[in-house]
């Protein structure tokens, strides 16, 4: 393993917010996965959780975060190609700056957190009329 920061989770990485590579909020950082180094015993972040039902499933509501998780995964276009094999999970390799937001090297289309808000923009909103929004792409 090569020379790492050290952070303490809690405060510098839970709840912060996110800044996609081109500065916009695309989420808060929900959860942490981690790993330990079997040699060492020393843990590490592996990568920053993020997304519907994440945060219901770190504070005991497993079942709620579950749903919420197989809900969004039903309202997402399997048409739009992204970077990141797991919508929710940002290796940690992709975070840059970390401060009071931490930025990451993925655009904030590539996150599944804002899935329903997309949805309803193009299933919904975009069809009313008078409405001047457009449904994002």
């Amino acid at each position: 393993m090569t020379d790492a920061r050290v952070l303490h989770a809690t405060l510098d990485l839970l709840d912060r917010q996110l800044l996609d590579r081109d500065g916009i909020l695309c989420g808060n950082v929900d959860d942490l996965e981690i790993d330990r180094d079997e040699t060492t015993g020393e843990v590490y972040v592996t990568a920053l959780l993020t997304g519907p039902g994440i945060l219901a499933y770190r504070l005991g509501a497993r079942r709620l975060g579950r749903w919420t998780q197989r809900a969004n995964r039903r309202i997402h276009d399997d048409d739009v190609p992204g970077v990141l094999e797991d919508r929710t999970r940002i290796p940690i390799e992709l975070a840059g700056q970390i401060g009071p937001s931490i930025s990451v090297a993925v655009g904030a289309k590539d996150l599944a957190s804002h899935d329903a808000e997309r949805w309803t923009l193009r299933h919904i909103i975009a069809h009313i009329p008078g409405n001047s929004s457009r449904a994002p792409q």
